[in-house]
């Protein structure tokens, strides 16, 4: 295993100046170029920072930790490839860990943090924690990023442009000639679900549309939610043409709950949802989503988190680089006659 004495001479630079680059020190005067042939020598000889002897130093355990609701949920793994070349330029570790419902899951960022096993923490916000649970799981002095969530008076967070997403999801079904549409909105309390039906309702506003309330069905971010929300919106007197979904767990299940009911996709319903996953494209048939830039919301996030750790304020940031994409696939169509649909489920 090549030391970093060893990468210094690769690279014709200092002990010192190879040891600043790799630990991702951006205060250092040190060229593009010198940070780059840094780089070069260490990818080539297989470096591995020593984080036990650089914790030592520093009195830190040389590791973040990424917390989300589901370490299961495929749409965190570009995120956490994100969070995870963030950290490895910073030559630091991350640990995985989901929070559990409460109240256990109030006390577990603060054993994190006291038992030292990571210095500072990067929190998703589970569907089932409202504004004041959420608070107090961030009670004290903790090092911590809220990941696509909020709190009003704690800054500290990186969100996705939730408003530009569902309003690109909306305008893609309106484009396609719907009229009739509906929206699988998330909780109410999350406050990323409150941003996307904003604009969901925006897009709506924008082509002169309105918006039917029985057609909001708070749906929660998971399959079984987005099945029972489906389920719901089928009981309505009149039913729509398309349906924005605003995650893409819960668009699966509300697929599978049409598909149960006999409705067709996208003959007789199209369903586009924000976010996207391996899932979503090998469903039958292959669901429309607005791809949002996961894996340049978790780098941003380490970048806050590790920039906090050092010294500066904590910030609140909009990652809207790259833009949401939509990626139009099979469940989305031009609309068929809603009172067709009517007939159908009667």
């Amino acid at each position: 295993m090549a030391s970093l004495q060893e990468v210094a001479d690769a690279a014709g630079v200092s002990r010192s100046v190879a040891s600043r680059v790799l630990t991702g020190d951006k205060r250092a005067r040190i060229s593009d170029a010198t940070r780059e042939r840094v780089r070069h020598a260490a990818d080539r000889l297989q470096y591995v920072p020593n984080h036990r002897s650089r914790a030592l130093r520093f009195a830190r355990s040389g590791a973040v930790g990424l917390i989300v609701p589901d370490v299961n949920n495929a749409v965190f793994a570009e995120m956490l490839g994100g969070v995870q070349d963030r950290a490895r330029e910073a030559g630091m570790s991350v640990l995985l860990s989901q929070i559990d419902p409460p109240p256990p899951g109030r006390n577990q960022l603060r054993e994190l943090i006291t038992a030292g096993r990571v210095d500072g923490v990067l929190l998703q916000r589970r569907e089932d924690f409202d504004d004041a649970m959420l608070e107090a799981v961030l009670a004290g002095p903790l090092p911590a990023v809220l990941i696509n969530s909020k709190l009003s008076g704690r800054a500290g967070s990186a969100v996705l442009d939730d408003v530009a997403g569902a309003a690109l999801a909306t305008r893609h079904l309106i484009e396609l000639g719907h009229e009739h549409i509906g929206h699988l909105a998330g909780v109410p309390t999350h406050d990323t679900a409150i941003r996307r039906h904003r604009g969901f309702c925006a897009a709506m506003a924008e082509a002169g549309l309105g918006v039917r309330p029985d057609w909001i069905q708070r749906s929660g971010w998971e399959a079984p939610g987005g099945a029972a929300a489906a389920e719901e919106l089928l009981r309505c007197s009149a039913v729509p043409t398309g349906l924005v979904v605003s995650s893409v767990n819960a668009a699966i299940g509300a697929l599978s709950a049409l598909a149960r009911r006999g409705v067709r996709v996208p003959e007789d319903l199209s369903v586009v949802s924000i976010n996207d996953t391996w899932v979503a494209e090998t469903w039958t048939p292959a669901l429309t989503t607005v791809r949002m830039p996961l894996r340049a919301l978790g780098r941003r996030a380490c970048e806050l988190l590790l920039a906090h750790l050092s010294g500066a304020a904590l910030t609140d940031i909009v990652v809207d680089d790259p833009a949401p994409e939509l990626l139009v696939r099979g469940s989305t169509g031009r609309p068929r006659a809603a009172a067709d649909l009517a007939q159908l489920l009667s």
